[in-house]
């Protein structure tokens, strides 16, 4: 497998997540426009976690074809490939959980602020 072999094997992974990829940047342009129109701390969380979303979705497939690409090209050990693994999903795994993290996050302040305590009517 030699580098341009790389990029082709890029392609067809980016084209099975491209629903996905869309889903993220509709969420970035939802929520900038949001934000500028006066948005608050939710909105920011909410185009931090999109953006992190998005940045681990167009990540992912070239670090499994550099796997793939690292495992053919030279001879490893189980060792060797366990650490590459845990070199390649780590750092995307941060990334997801902190996008997760943003986005929860941002859904629970703009909905907890909107909900009031109703009060109780006495008899």
């Amino acid at each position: 497998m030699d580098f341009m072999n790389y990029f082709a094997s890029v392609g067809p992974a980016l084209l099975f997540k491209s629903p996905i990829i869309v889903a993220w940047i509709v969420g970035i342009v939802l929520a900038a426009r949001m934000l500028k129109k006066g948005g608050g701390k939710a909105e920011r969380l909410l185009l931090i976690g999109c953006c992190l979303m998005l940045a681990e979705t167009l990540i992912s497939p070239f670090t499994q074809v550099l796997i793939l690409w690292l495992i053919a090209e030279r001879t490893i050990t189980a060792q060797g490939f366990g650490f590459i693994m845990s070199i390649a999903r780590i750092p995307l795994g941060i990334i997801s959980l902190a996008g997760i993290v943003c986005l929860v996050y941002a859904f629970w302040i703009k909905f907890k602020a909107g909900l009031k305590p109703t009060p109780i009517p006495t008899p």
